[in-house]
């Protein structure tokens, strides 16, 4: 016997389904709003039962279909803190370097860090925007947003195992999401098919892709990526790289997640902030010793790093193997705040963004030197 069906617009949706999509959407905005999952057994059954709901979430989504829509691969949510002013006309604005034209000029959040329709994948074969309105607006990138307003303005680091988690898996897709990302993801593809190591017929299995790409078993290496500059074409074209990027950022999002979340704060008596660039997760490798400006993603959470990224000028969020010795929260590294802005600069694709053209210029003049040496 067939279930109630919900007719909206052009699409039908069984009642059951859509009951079962209801209740998880509820579940999950309740569990955030009274910030459950404080025990380690509570945020694994949380887990399990959104989970549950997933599937459901996954069932009801309508696709619109809709294009020609600019995508933001640093979200709004952190260039927004560092928006010139709280009221007036210049909420909307930033100030931004230009690499390639090395200049400093106030410009429109609304049109920085993004290209159109980069969030767009693809369903038999037609455009689909379930990564941008599901997974990174409505769910990801709310979330998100509620877990780095809450360390922005606390003293302390108090989070959930849930908010930790969330936190987490942003970071993962935060790294995966932009183009210097992608670019070294065609190097891999590169190396991969010349040597005979990834075929086309693998992109249809999803176990497959996580060994020979997340885990990369095929043995690629990061000095590989480094020297390799040819371009190739991933079956199926910008979708199936996207597709690709999300398998990488959950992987990374776990074991990111295994690490240790510490926090960094501009000294009370400095002049400095932090900025934030349109690549903004950097990782000092202490291996190599030295800042990377790409990381190969599957070192992560079996080398030593520190993964860093700033979500205020005035506040970083880095996770280490390790707990420091002085707690989570560290408040007077002046020297720690300028590693962190030095990475934004090197592994900047194009741009580096501030609510002051001062720090900008400032920064400009004492990197100048490692930065030439570097890149």
């Amino acid at each position: 016997m067939e279930g109630v069906v919900i007719h909206m617009g052009n699409n039908k949706i069984n009642f059951f389904i859509w009951s079962f999509y209801r209740a998880g959407s509820k579940f999950r905005n309740f569990v955030f709003r009274k910030r459950l999952g404080r025990k380690q057994w509570s945020a694994k059954l949380i887990f399990s039962i959104m989970s549950f709901f997933g599937y459901f979430e996954s069932r009801v989504y309508l696709n619109t279909g809709e294009t020609e829509i600019f995508d933001h691969y640093v979200p709004r949510l952190l260039l927004k803190r560092w928006r010139v002013a709280e009221t007036g006309t210049d909420k909307g604005s930033i100030f931004r370097w230009s690499k390639s034209k090395n200049t400093i000029e106030k410009v429109a959040i609304n049109s920085i860090a993004g290209e159109t329709d980069w969030d767009i994948g693809k369903t038999k074969g037609l455009p689909s925007d379930f990564v941008r309105k599901k997974l990174f607006a409505e769910v990801l990138e709310s979330k998100a947003s509620d877990v780095i307003k809450l360390i922005n303005t606390s003293s302390s680091l108090d989070l959930t195992f849930l908010e930790e988690s969330t936190l987490a898996i942003f970071l993962g897709h935060q790294i995966t999401r932009v183009p210097l990302f992608h670019d070294y993801l065609l190097r891999f593809f590169s190396i991969g098919y010349s040597q005979k190591l990834i075929d086309h017929s693998d992109f249809g299995n999803k176990e497959i892709l996580v060994r020979k790409v997340a885990h990369n078993e095929i043995g690629i290496s990061y000095e590989q990526l480094q020297n390799n500059n040819a371009h190739t074409r991933v079956a199926g074209g910008k979708p199936q790289r996207l597709l690709l990027s999300l398998i990488i950022a959950s992987d990374i999002g776990e074991k990111i997640y295994r690490g240790n979340l510490h926090i960094i704060e501009v000294p009370e008596n400095s002049t400095d902030e932090f900025v934030v660039s349109d690549n903004p997760v950097v990782f000092l490798d202490f291996e190599r010793k030295t800042m990377l400006r790409f990381v190969p993603w599957w070192e992560i959470g079996t080398k030593d790093f520190w993964i860093f990224m700033p979500i205020s000028p005035k506040k970083a969020i880095f996770y280490a193997k390790s707990k420091k010795k002085d707690g989570p929260v560290e408040k007077n590294n002046e020297d720690l705040v300028q590693l962190v802005n030095f990475g934004q600069y090197l592994s900047s694709s194009e741009a580096v963004f501030s609510s002051q053209k001062d720090i900008l210029e400032r920064h400009l003049k004492l990197y100048a030197n490692e930065l030439k040496r570097q890149l």
